[in-house]
């Protein structure tokens, strides 16, 4: 079996070594004419994964070392038998850290006391609903917004307007969708932004464009 992966997956041969010959390159160089041979490929979210990479090729399973799929074309793996996994929650520990590192800067930095914050996270699956847990057990006040779960579970979910209008934290940490029950391409756009409470601390967690990065600067 040949696999081709992307340099800078870690462990890549402690996991995959006893199943063929590993061959790797940068994630943005990876390609059509890259996948000559390749029975396995495994990328980051920089390679783009679709029909025209893939169609003719020997490729039957894609494997991805992130939490979200925005990157691969999952209607044409299953039209095609194309075998595919991610890894929700690879990394869900380490983005709740960087998220209280970003609030105890910001605190040290502003002069603010958190626990006189109103917190609102917005995306309560893997790594949100941790960071849920954390700052509900710091005894500080939390609104979350997670349209999905509330359609599934009911339970107190704010609306995002509601936390445009009673939170001055929010954290984001949905997925980045462009269409389905809740689409959050920038989910964060100018009418959204311009709602901020004054001083608002925004921390985009998620994919980069669930906010609209140039509506923001």
């Amino acid at each position: 079996m040949h696999i081709l992966a992307d340099e800078n997956i870690p462990l890549v041969d402690e996991f995959f070594a006893g199943f063929g010959e590993i061959r790797r390159m940068p994630g943005r160089s990876i390609n059509r004419a890259a996948l000559e041979n390749v029975d396995v490929l495994l990328v980051r979210s920089v390679t783009r994964v679709d029909r025209e990479m893939l169609e003719g090729s020997a490729v039957r399973f894609v494997g991805t070392c992130t939490i979200g799929t925005d990157h691969l074309d999952l209607d044409y793996f299953e039209q095609a038998g194309i075998e595919w996994a991610s890894a929700p929650g690879c990394n869900a520990r380490g983005v709740v850290d960087y998220v209280l590192g970003s609030l105890l800067a910001l605190s040290e930095v502003r002069g603010e006391a958190l626990a006189r914050r109103r917190f609102g996270v917005v995306g309560a699956g893997e790594v949100g609903g941790r960071l849920l847990e954390v700052l509900r057990g710091l005894g500080w006040d939390v609104r979350v917004c997670d349209p999905p779960r509330q359609v599934r579970e009911a339970g107190d979910f704010a609306s995002l307007d509601e936390i445009l209008a009673e939170c001055d934290v929010i954290s984001l940490h949905t997925p980045l969708t462009l269409g389905g029950d809740w689409p959050t391409f920038h989910l964060f756009d100018q009418a959204r932004l311009s709602r901020l409470r004054p001083g608002t601390w925004l921390i985009n967690a998620s994919r980069g464009a669930v906010v609209d990065n140039a509506a923001l600067r």
